[in-house]
């Protein structure tokens, strides 16, 4: 029988590489396994990360692999970097952006309030400009993009699958929803517009770090809050720079503030945190603490929302529920409590506005201004 000739076609067999590798790498590619089933919200295999890495010569990616394993040191350094209008590297602006996405998409009894229109139009504005620094202006992510996207933004043409997503497509869409997001009529959130974001920061050919840099460093205020929401959110902590004692400054004292027969004392506790003394009328009425960021956010947050329109309220820290009144005559109070200490408290809708109306003019103060905006920096946008 003739040999058959060398140069006849085979069919192509899979190869099959087995590594042993080391404690440190092994809890890298976890690591990976994290960040990449974050941008999907899909489960990945060992494997699949493995075989990205020995595709992907990219050493950022690996920076960030190693950069999310102290992911709070990470961030207060990337916190005093960008403050210090130092060039964040691209690693960095993933990592930043992994958190952002994690703030996004966290929504729990954690996180009463809802992420800003505002600041949901600054990632979409931040993923448009570093969008215009890929290097390829065809991408197998445009998809991935559109789908991210809030679906009556796209084109009917992109709906379909007569078409496919491109760059242009990309951009109209997300300018849509930047429009949509503007007009407070439409109601709209497009939580997963993190995603985008860092998936553009982690997979795509960009420029390099200086323009990157200048092209994201408008956006760092909003998207670091942003970050430091998600970061409390998935830790339970806040991004707090740590202070010698031979740099603690002085901080003068908030003075109280009254409104009707109510009347609210600040306090400056552990760590630059407040604490708040909310004194009920006469002489010996009670007076009720509400110490740290995260209940004093979810206090206003009940305050603000109890009432004509939300029946009941169910937080982490705080239940609260609108009643009919015990007088008879038609009226409705309000009542709230602490889940920790089940102490509840009633108020006339008389009352409540009244305490609403104190809560509105302590936030007013510059004083209290000023403290409130340096903790959002760490605790975020809760």
């Amino acid at each position: 029988m003739p040999r058959k000739p060398d140069t006849e076609e085979r069919p192509l067999q899979q190869q099959t590489l087995s590594l042993r590798i080391s404690e440190s790498w092994h809890k890298r590619i976890e690591r990976a396994k994290e960040l990449i089933s974050a941008k999907t919200g899909e489960p990945v295999t060992t494997s699949d990360v493995a075989k990205q890495f020995l595709e992907s010569a990219r050493e950022d990616r690996l920076e960030v692999v190693d950069l999310i394993a102290e992911p709070t040191e990470t961030l207060l350094q990337i916190r005093r970097k960008g403050e210090a209008e130092h060039v964040l590297s691209r690693a960095e602006w993933t990592v930043l952006a992994y958190f952002v996405q994690q703030g996004l998409e966290a929504f729990s009894v954690r996180t009463p309030n809802p992420v800003s229109r505002e600041s949901l139009t600054v990632v979409l504005d931040a993923f448009l400009a570093v969008y215009e620094l890929r290097k390829e202006r065809a991408s197998k992510l445009d998809e991935f993009y559109l789908g991210n996207l809030p679906q009556e933004s796209r084109s009917p043409k992109v709906k379909g699958t007569d078409e496919q997503a491109n760059a242009e497509s990309v951009r109209k869409a997300v300018l849509e929803t930047r429009k949509k997001l503007n007009d407070l009529s439409t109601k709209i959130e497009p939580l997963l517009v993190g995603r985008n974001l860092h998936a553009l920061l982690e997979d795509e050919k960009l420029a390099g770090a200086e323009p990157l840099d200048r092209a994201l460093r408008p956006f760092f205020p909003v998207l670091w809050r942003l970050a430091a929401r998600g970061h409390y959110f998935s830790k339970h902590e806040p991004l707090r720079l740590p202070v010698a004692s031979k740099e603690v400054f002085y901080e003068p004292p908030i003075p109280p503030v009254k409104e009707g027969e109510y009347s609210l004392a600040f306090a400056r506790i552990e760590g630059r945190d407040l604490s708040l003394l909310l004194s009920f009328p006469g002489p010996r009425g009670p007076q009720y603490p509400v110490s740290g960021y995260p209940r004093i956010t979810e206090f206003r947050a009940m305050l603000g929302d109890l009432g004509e329109e939300t029946r009941r309220w169910n937080g982490e820290h705080f239940f609260g529920y609108v009643a009919a009144s015990e007088d008879g005559k038609g009226k409705e109070d309000v009542w709230f409590r602490a889940h920790a200490n089940g102490i509840t408290f009633g108020f006339s809708e008389k009352e409540w506005k009244s305490v609403q109306a104190l809560f509105r003019r302590a936030w007013e103060m510059p004083e209290v201004r000023m403290a409130w905006d340096e903790l959002a920096l760490e605790y975020g946008e809760l």
